[in-house]
C-alpha cells in the first residue's frame, strides 16, 4: 500500500469515527447521551396541553428500579413557561421510577426523602390548623409519574409525566326562583343574608400517597374563602377542595347560625356525577380529574318562610340544567 492509499483510508476511518460520534454516545458510566423529563397537563377539559401556563413549579424525585430513594431535583419560575421546558436528569445507564409534585408551595406538606427512603413513603399532606378548617384558597396542586423508565444511554432519550391536578374551586350561586322561571332580578319573596349562615365541604381528603390516591386522614371543613351577597334574593360563596373521587361521599351543608341546625345538606358527588353522565361520554371519576372549576346554581322556591326557605327547585353544574321539583310542591 503506497503513501496516498494509507492516507485515504485512515481519513476515511476518522470520517466514520466522527459519523458515529455524532449519531450515538459513548456508553460508560455517566453516559454523554441525556436523559430529558417533560411534562405534560393535558388532562383537563380543554384537552390541550395547559403546563407552560399554569404551573409555576415542578418537584421530580428519581428511584431506582426497586423504588429507593435517589435523590430531587426542582424547577421553578420563568423556565417552566417557555413552552419547550425539559428538564434534564444526570443518570447511568438503567432502569428507574419518577415522581413528581407540581404547584406546591406553602399549602403542602411533602415526606421528607432520604437515602433508604421507599417510594410508597412519598407521601403529600395539605396544611391545616387544629380546627381542620381550610378557608384560604389553596394553590394549585399536580400529581404525576412513571413507573418504569429505561435509559440506554444510546441516544438522547425524553420522557414525558402526564400531570392530574389535585385542586378544585366549587363556587355555590343561590338564588330565587321567580315567576316560574330562573333570573337574575331580585323579585320573588326568597330573601337570603349570606351572612345567617356557615357553608362548608367536609371531606377527609388532604392525605395523598405516592400514586395519588387518597390515604386516611381527618375530615376536614372547607369553608368559604369568597362570599358575595348579590342582592337580597342571591348570593355567591367559593370555596376549596382537594381531590374528589367517585366513590366518596363529600358533603356540602348549610348551617343557620342562629339555632346550629343544619338547612341544606347534599351529596356532592351525586350532583357533580349528573354533570359527567349527562354532558360527556366518559367515566364519573375522569370527569371528576379533568375538570377543576364548578359552577353550582341552586334555584330556590319563593317563601317568606324560614323553614321552607331550602327548598331547590333547579340546579344549574357548569351549564347544564336540572329541574329538581316543580314550584309547589316535593
Amino acid at each position: 500500500m503506497n503513501s496516498k492509499s494509507l492516507i485515504r483510508n485512515i481519513a476515511l476511518l476518522t470520517f466514520f469515527a466522527v459519523v458515529s460520534f455524532m449519531t450515538s454516545c459513548v456508553r460508560e458510566e455517566m453516559p454523554e447521551c441525556s436523559l430529558y423529563v417533560q411534562f405534560k397537563y393535558d388532562y383537563n377539559m380543554l384537552f390541550t396541553d395547559a403546563f407552560y401556563t399554569q404551573v409555576d413549579k415542578v418537584e421530580l424525585y428519581v428511584f431506582d428500579k426497586d423504588g429507593k430513594f435517589l435523590f430531587r431535583q426542582t424547577e421553578e419560575g420563568d423556565a417552566l413557561a417557555t413552552g419547550n421546558y425539559r428538564m434534564e436528569v444526570k443518570l447511568p445507564v438503567g432502569e428507574y421510577q419518577f415522581l413528581a409534585w407540581a404547584g406546591a408551595h406553602n399549602s403542602y406538606d411533602i415526606a421528607s426523602a432520604k437515602g433508604e427512603s421507599d417510594i410508597t413513603e412519598m407521601k403529600l399532606k395539605l396544611k391545616r390548623e387544629q380546627s381542620r378548617i381550610i378557608d384560604k384558597e389553596l394553590e394549585p396542586l399536580w400529581h404525576g409519574g412513571i413507573n418504569h423508565v429505561e435509559f440506554t444511554g444510546k441516544t438522547n432519550q425524553t420522557e414525558v409525566i402526564s400531570l392530574i391536578k389535585n385542586t378544585n374551586k366549587v363556587r355555590f350561586v343561590f338564588q330565587g326562583y321567580s315567576q316560574g322561571k330562573a333570573d337574575n332580578s331580585p323579585s320573588g319573596t326568597w330573601n337570603l343574608n349570606v351572612d345567617d349562615y356557615s357553608y362548608e365541604i367536609v371531606e377527609s381528603n388532604g392525605y395523598m400517597a405516592y400514586d395519588n390516591s387518597l390515604l386516611d386522614d381527618d375530615a376536614l371543613s372547607y369553608r368559604p374563602y369568597y362570599e358575595e351577597q348579590k342582592n337580597t334574593s342571591a348570593a355567591v360563596v367559593e370555596l376549596n377542595t382537594m381531590r374528589l373521587m367517585e366513590d366518596r361521599h363529600t358533603r356540602f351543608t348549610v348551617t343557620e347560625k342562629a339555632t346550629g341546625k343544619k338547612v341544606f345538606d347534599i351529596n356532592l358527588i351525586d350532583y357533580l356525577a349528573m354533570t359527567a353522565m349527562e354532558g360527556y361520554s366518559r367515566k364519573v371519576q375522569e370527569y371528576l380529574d379533568r375538570e377543576d372549576e364548578y359552577k353550582i346554581v341552586f334555584f330556590f322556591a319563593d317563601s317568606s318562610s324560614s323553614s321552607d326557605l331550602w327548598q331547590a327547585l333547579q340546579i344549574q353544574i357548569n351549564g347544564w340544567t336540572w329541574y329538581l321539583q316543580t314550584e309547589g310542591g316535593m
